[in-house]
């Protein structure tokens, strides 16, 4: 039987799960042996188990936040303590949540650093504590600290270096994304956009944990130092847990938004140097009135009020005297008529088909773009490397990056396929882009803007 990719994607979490049951995918649990203690809930504590914390994650970044967010093994609380100094002098200890009860968790910390200098370099490094019992809160023990490793972070801000980086389509498979942070630890940028398609379909918790915080390549930590505006994808959207990625994935700051924008998760635009980086959420590919989504969909509404989140973004003053602005969204926002992509346009419902590029995004924000001059979009999707130089109505240039192929489909031997990093930089007034072939290590591509 051939796989196409859509089926590979769906089917992936399935086929591994058979792999670990020796080729049987089962749920079935033995049952406990005669006279064995009752099985310990998660939440009672971890008794002697061992416990381990992962590497932090930086997360949200912005001028005066950061989110750190890192893997536990078991019931437990954290901080972060922060310092201005790689010794860690005067280091200040910061809780998890916000005010009132400080959330504990059995797989996932996540602390918030806020009230920081913009363009500024921190030194952090996580602190966890394991319950080893939790019946109530009278009666409950602690375990060891685990102390985790000094890192460090700089803040966003209009004099932050203007370097950054964008990876897409990973969708959970470990060889290319080792490349592709191999790459990101060699050019340091000074954030990373993680422009979709991180997951497949997401069932439960720990697969978001794993492809987030705990990725199965050397490079754990990839995220220790350069922080990660995160940015979902259609398979994003995928799967009965989904929903809860904000329990492993910081959302944005709600001080980021108005009362009437709170549930824009995702949506940034955050000053870094000469550039204003702005995320967009394209949503799913299909309409919403498309059955496969049960009624579950509601996207052309959330399209529609980031079009008014954004009018306003682009008028404040960080982002409107930015000399070069980009957009950051997963589904491509323009194909030319005479391209084959251009009858996809995620329009029409249509069992078969999926948007190749998204005319209703394009028809809300396109018309803001020209009138605050954005320069550049970065997309992803098509899991091939493409860049469309400006056209009538579009004066921005757009940069598809590509997917985790390493040149082969399905289909067979396909060269154009490849993972990338965009890199982009402004160098001498310049917005300098360049497309990091990660597979072949080599230059794939490179403009000037």
């Amino acid at each position: 039987m051939k796989l196409n990719r859509r089926t590979f994607l769906v089917n992936s979490g399935t086929l591994a799960a058979a792999a670990v049951s020796g080729g049987v995918a089962t749920s079935a649990k033995a049952a406990p042996a005669a006279g064995s203690p009752k099985p310990r809930k998660p939440y009672e504590g971890i008794g002697d188990a061992p416990f381990a914390a992962g590497e932090p994650c930086l997360q949200a970044p912005a001028e005066t936040t950061m989110g750190v967010a890192w893997k536990v093994s078991g019931l437990s609380k954290g901080v972060v303590e922060i310092a201005d100094n790689p010794e860690m002098r005067g280091a200040r200890t910061v809780k998890a949540g916000g005010y009132g009860l400080v959330p504990i968790d059995v797989s996932v910390l996540q602390v918030r650093l806020e009230n920081r200098k913009p363009a500024t370099t921190y030194w952090y490094r996580t602190v966890s504590t394991p319950f080893t019992d939790y019946k109530n809160i009278y009666d409950a023990k602690l375990g060891k600290p685990v102390v985790g490793k000094i890192h460090s972070f700089t803040t966003m801000g209009a004099t932050a270096h203007s370097h950054f980086c964008m990876m897409c389509d990973t969708h959970a498979r470990w060889e290319p994304f080792e490349l592709i942070v191999a790459k990101l630890k060699e050019l340091r940028p000074a954030a990373v956009v993680w422009a979709g398609d991180a997951t497949n379909t997401t069932q439960e918790k720990e697969t978001a944990v794993e492809i987030f915080l705990d990725p199965q390549v050397k490079h754990r930590d990839y995220a220790a130092d350069i922080p990660v505006f995160f940015v979902a994808g259609n398979h994003d959207f995928r799967g009965s847990w989904i929903s809860k990625l904000d329990e492993v994935v910081h959302a944005r700051h709600p001080a980021e938004r108005t009362g009437a924008e709170w549930d824009l998760k995702w949506n940034f635009a955050v000053r870094l140097g000469d550039v204003a980086m702005i995320g967009l959420d394209t949503g799913e590919d299909k309409p919403d009135g498309h059955p496969k989504w049960f009624g579950l969909a509601n996207f052309s509404p959330y399209r529609r009020a980031q079009a008014e989140w954004l009018a306003r973004a682009f008028e404040r003053p960080e982002i409107a005297s930015a000399p070069h602005k980009v957009v950051f969204c997963h589904i491509p926002l323009y194909a030319a008529p005479d391209h084959p992509d251009y009858p996809h346009d995620g329009v029409k419902i249509d069992p078969q088909d999926y948007a190749y590029w998204s005319r209703e995004c394009n028809e809300l924000w396109n018309p803001l773009f020209e009138k605050h001059g954005v320069k550049l979009v970065v997309a992803g999707h098509k899991h091939c490397l493409r860049i469309d130089p400006p056209s009538k109505g579009r004066s921005w240039h757009q940069i598809v990056g590509g997917g985790p192929e390493l040149g082969r489909t399905h289909k067979g031997p396909d060269a154009s396929r490849f993972p990338t990093v965009i890199e982009g930089k402004v160098e001498n007034g310049k917005l300098v882009v360049t497309a990091h072939d990660v597979w072949k290590n080599r230059v794939a591509a490179k403009i000037t803007i």
